[in-house]
């Protein structure tokens, strides 16, 4: 596929999964306000018009569904197992470093490899290593080097066009 394609549908994808969540427990909580509304044959009070009595049920539904996902963020704590899934990340890209990893070794680790060199020719072979994975995965993904160039641009002192335009100067 061309450069970025495959990044911009799973783009796409991406933004449409954040969506589908939210749409599918509301459609969820409208769906059950309606059937149980149709189930409820003591109709009085509140529950007298559909308009209004629909609305009460949905409005208990979507709030036993946001207490169900407070329980679930804070007491569970669900999202820490998704992050470490997230970590590990693809099982058959482990050899793949990500942006953040790259700069992380080419402002640290790379330079400090060069000077233990001097009191240590074996650690030149490792350095070479790294650096031959390093160019390795940054020629492999066209992409992520460009995310690498951002980053190192962004470390030197040139903010990412995204902060210029935060802070009003793009």
């Amino acid at each position: 596929m061309a450069f970025g394609v495959k990044k911009w549908f799973m783009l796409q994808m991406w933004r449409v999964q954040q969506i589908a969540a939210i749409l599918s427990l509301a459609m969820l909580a409208i769906t059950d306000a309606l059937l149980i509304y149709d189930k409820v044959s003591w109709r009085s009070g509140i529950f007298e018009t559909p308009y209004i009595g629909a609305t009460v049920l949905l409005v208990i539904i979507g709030l036993l569904i946001w207490g169900t996902s407070i329980i679930w963020d804070t007491r569970l704590r669900m999202w820490r197992e998704q992050m470490s899934v997230l970590v590990e990340r693809n099982p058959y890209a482990k050899e793949k470093m990500t942006a953040k990893e790259l700069v992380h070794y080419r402002l640290i680790w790379l330079p400090m490899l060069k000077m233990i060199e001097e009191a240590d020719p074996k650690t030149k072979e490792y350095r070479e290593k790294v650096e031959a994975w390093m160019g390795y995965v940054i020629r492999d993904d066209p992409s992520l080097a460009k995310e690498v160039e951002d980053l190192m641009g962004y470390v030197n002192g040139a903010p990412l066009k995204h902060d210029r335009l935060r802070n009003g100067d793009g």
